[in-house]
């Protein structure tokens, strides 16, 4: 009886139990269905595994070759050609020509052969000129002949004076002949008139030589003008019949440059300072001729390799050597500042290459092998420090860096960073309160 009392006051106990124990793991399984997706949800957004410099581009330190540059533009040319210039009597400065305009020219790049005719110069200034010098030379043929009869007329005056003056002497001899029976003092006197004569004809036959040469320096100053522009009328009459200039040897047509560094063409202005018209290139040598900046012609040398690239062959690199830098300074044609003309002899081509083309010359003015380089938004810092930014377990540490040589995009680095180490292109915020590492 007992015994059956209990085991009826012990079931529904541990019903209840059973029952509480249910509810407990029903609401565990419940909660593990919301906070695992939670979690899961947290570790995708934060994933902690991943580090943190993964949220910022980064840049790897690599090791090779490095090289700095200057970048200039130049223009194609043949190192040796043959010119085609204004005639060359236009160099006298007796034919007072400066330029003549271009009235007509050959289309550049037509070949042409020996004595083919290149350009016509306008004939207007060296009509002008004959036109003048004529009229010069009739007012000097008679001067010339009116030197020449004011002397004749003169020098036979006084010719006709020192016949006068002989006259005289041989009446003042006669006289003091005469007198020898005469008194003292009538002797005297005669002797006086004598010397007087003497005197007067010696004044006259000196007055003759000197009239003689003033008469010559006249009419020889009025000759030598006439010889001037009889020469200059010879050589402006030399110059029109050379107006239309003709070529000197076979060839192809490349036009020279002009006063403003433009190329030459009809109505362009050449003359003695600008004499170029024209060039027939040898193709077979072919030079970059390029002006470099001030700031940057202490970095190339003689000798120094150049790669060159031409708009005609865009995927084509040429190699080149610097063959010569000007000692002096110009302006750079169609630019206000000075340059220095550097020329860069191109190398084993095969192309067909003309003069006139474009080229883009990258100057090789340091080549280093084996040498680590960075990015250069990388690098951070002033004139006396560098450094860059780089992952420290789970933060960031300004990191100091020796730079070397550098490019428009990378710097060299001697020291602070070694091979693949990874550093960032985009810097926190807290930047300046980043821990400094400074180098040993």
């Amino acid at each position: 009886m007992c015994f059956a009392d209990k085991a009826v006051i012990k079931q529904p106990a541990l019903s209840s139990l059973n029952s509480l124990l249910n509810w407990s793991d029903m609401n565990k399984r419940k909660l593990s269905y919301i906070i695992t997706p939670a979690i899961l949800l947290i570790v995708i957004i934060w994933q902690p595994w991943k580090v943190m410099s993964d949220s910022y581009k980064t840049a790897t330190v690599e090791k090779g070759l490095f090289e700095t540059h200057v970048e200039v533009t130049g223009e194609l040319k043949a190192e040796k050609a043959v010119d085609i210039t204004v005639p060359e009597v236009s160099f006298n400065d007796e034919v007072d020509i400066w330029a003549m305009k271009i009235m007509s020219l050959v289309e550049e790049g037509k070949i042409v052969k020996k004595g083919d005719e290149v350009a016509t110069l306008e004939p207007n200034q060296v009509e002008e000129n004959l036109s003048e010098v004529g009229e010069k030379l009739n007012e000097l043929y008679t001067l010339v002949e009116d030197a020449k009869i004011d002397s004749t007329l003169a020098l036979e005056a006084q010719r006709e004076t020192i016949q006068k003056e002989r006259d005289r002497v041989l009446d003042a001899e006669l006289k003091v002949e005469q007198s020898s029976f005469e008194s003292k003092a009538v002797q005297r006197q005669t002797v006086i008139e004598l010397e007087k004569a003497q005197r007067s004809l010696s004044k006259s036959k000196r007055d003759l030589i000197t009239k003689t040469q003033k008469h010559k320096t006249i009419i020889a100053r009025n000759e030598r003008k006439l010889k001037r522009y009889e020469r200059k009328k010879s050589l402006l009459e030399q110059l029109r019949s050379e107006l239309t200039v003709k070529s000197p040897a076979d060839g192809m047509i490349i036009y020279g440059n002009g006063y403003n560094g433009q190329k030459v063409k009809v109505g362009s202005r050449v003359g003695r300072w600008m004499p170029l018209i024209a060039t027939l290139p040898d193709l077979s040598t072919l030079i970059s001729e390029m002006y470099v900046k001030e700031i940057d012609i202490a970095k190339i040398k003689i000798d120094q390799n150049v790669n060159i690239t031409i708009d005609a062959f865009p995927k084509r690199i040429f190699k080149g050597q610097i063959i010569s830098i000007a000692n002096i300074g110009q302006e750079i044609p169609g630019e206000f500042q000075n340059g220095f003309k550097v020329k860069v002899k191109l190398e084993n081509f095969k192309e067909e290459l003309l003069p006139g083309m474009t080229t883009t010359n990258s100057i090789i003015t340091n080549s280093i092998n084996e040498t680590l380089y960075i990015d250069k938004r990388a690098v951070l810092g002033n004139d006396t420090i560098n450094y860059v930014i780089q992952k420290n377990g789970l933060s960031y540490i300004r990191k100091e860096v020796i730079t070397g040589l550098e490019t428009d995009e990378y710097f060299q680095i001697t020291a602070g960073l070694n091979q693949q180490e990874k550093v960032i292109l985009q810097f926190p915020d807290n930047v300046d309160d980043l821990k400094f590492v400074r180098l040993n």
